[in-house]
């Protein structure tokens, strides 16, 4: 779609000479799948009962958008692409202006606008359309469900009771799978020779490359960036710990770099990968929380590795693995008084925040490419994708709040499996259409009674035997999905 003569764009985005384009570059995207999902683990808050978990429905991430993009001079590119949202209302997925080969050096390019934020696969990897991430670290919200926030269920239709309210407030709001508004400085140095072995394992050095982006505490476009710590462009409310609605302050910013070093390839099809992350993000503590909501003053981290590697080189066989580490501060967190946990809006002390959390998480991807004959013989098709992804999430260490018993260590912890299959119908010059299909068996620790409102017969404490044994008893998700994806 789109064009270039640059020499920074042409090796990183891999854009068509302009001599080659024969349409106009504008085009538009729809996907849509049906779901099915089976939960197990929700109960009658009266009866204890288990509650039916069958659910089936229709949706999509992005169910439609247009996309566009262009060169204003070879240094110079652009992307727009508008989106609906599946809310009767339209959002910004992507809107960037990039610079390239800055001082005449690949070391010095920049991103501005609402772009991703190079982590460690891209979130544009992401072409399971079953969830709203395949990886849990990726969209994992402490205190909120991982079974609720994944989407697996809900995108089915499953209505979780008590799933609207969270046991506890985390201003830490670090999603890989969104895009952000911010400034992105990359640079990266190609090492001649090293990227073209095209073979399973080589210890020539291809590409060095190093990624920052600059995040402000607030979102300029329409959505909710998934950034911002205790920024939030939106509003905030822990019952009586804060007025309802009220905006937290704007402040602080979150720093996010990648580097990353490849051999005998870019390791996305030859060779292999390394890289290392981190995020610094600094806010206002939140109302209710131990740090009294003072500006700013609260910090938190996140530090990760990444690998790719591939086996079976040219395409055949990929694999590609991450593990980090999260620590959330007192400051970033605050109970939701009005969550239905057990003694929550009657704690002594208000419930204020005594401790932070922190938690590791490490997922393993398997793409596996076989060929396959195509629908149609002249389509330029038989290209097939079947990827096996494992995901597993543990909290290290529990939040504490004043007047409240200790939640259990495992508490929203999640394991989760999914394998997926992706086929390419159809594809020309300028259309692409897909089919996919896909499982996920996921297990979210804990958290039954917080998604089942055992408000009222919970026993006025954090205690496993409240509610019959099965406050924090665990729910189980299968999740389905099968569907389309074209662009044209």
């Amino acid at each position: 779609m789109l064009s270039t003569t640059g020499k920074a764009n042409g090796l990183d985005m891999m854009f068509q000479q302009p001599a080659n384009q024969n349409y106009f570059p504008i085009g538009f995207h729809m996907s849509m799948a049906y779901y099915g999902t089976s939960v197990n683990g929700i109960s009658d808050p009266n009866s204890g009962k288990p509650v039916p978990g069958w659910a089936n429905g229709a949706s999509a991430n992005t169910p439609w958008d247009i996309e566009s993009g262009g060169l204003i001079a070879p240094w110079i590119s652009f992307w727009v692409q508008p989106g609906y949202n599946g809310n009767s209302g339209m959002d910004i997925v992507k809107l960037w202006v990039r610079f390239d080969d800055l001082m005449n050096t690949t070391w010095f390019n920049i991103y501005a606008g609402k772009t991703s934020m190079d982590t460690p696969f891209s979130n544009q990897r992401n072409v399971y359309i079953g969830t709203n991430s395949p990886w849990t670290m990726y969209d994992y919200v402490p205190g909120t469900a991982e079974v609720v926030n994944n989407g697996g269920a809900t995108n089915a239709g499953f209505a979780f009771s008590g799933a609207t309210n969270p046991m506890f407030y985390d201003g830490d709001q670090v999603a890989f799978n969104n895009d952000v508004t911010s400034i992105r400085y990359f640079g990266y140095h190609i090492n001649n020779g090293g990227c073209g072995t095209q073979k399973a394992f080589s210890v020539n050095p291809c590409e060095t490359r190093v990624s920052i982006s600059f995040i402000p505490n607030s979102s300029l476009y329409a959505g909710q960036s998934g950034m911002s710590g205790s920024g939030q462009s939106q509003t905030y409310t822990t019952g009586s710990n804060a007025s309802s609605g009220a905006p937290i302050q704007s402040n602080g910013f979150n720093y996010f770099m990648h580097i990353t070093q490849s051999w005998g390839g870019w390791g996305r099809t030859n060779g292999e990968r390394l890289g290392v992350f981190a995020l610094v993000g600094e806010g206002s503590a939140l109302p209710g929380s131990g740090s009294g909501g003072t500006s700013p003053s609260t910090v938190y981290t996140r530090f990760g590795v990444d690998a790719m590697a591939n086996p079976i080189p040219n395409g055949g066989l990929n694999i590609f693995a991450a593990w980090d580490i999260v620590t959330d501060p007192t400051g970033m967190i605050a109970l939701n008084t009005t969550s239905g946990a057990p003694g929550a809006g009657t704690a002594t002390g208000g419930g204020a925040t005594t401790g932070g959390l922190q938690y590791m998480s490490w997922l393993v991807q398997a793409d596996w490419q076989p060929t396959f004959h195509g629908f149609f013989s002249a389509s330029g098709t038989n290209s097939n994708m079947i990827s096996l992804i494992y995901n597993q999430l543990n909290m290290m260490q529990q939040p504490t709040f004043s007047g409240l018993a200790n939640l259990p260590g495992n508490f929203n912890n999640v394991m989760a499996f999914t394998l997926s299959d992706r086929y390419w119908l159809w594809g020309s010059d300028r259309a692409d259409i897909s089919l996919f299909a896909q499982y996920q068996y996921m297990i979210d620790y804990g958290v039954s009674g917080m998604l089942s409102s055992f408000a009222g017969a919970a026993g006025g404490n954090f205690s496993p035997g409240a509610s019959g044994g099965s406050y924090f008893g665990n729910v189980e998700a299968n999740n389905f999905s099968v569907g389309i994806d074209f662009a044209y």
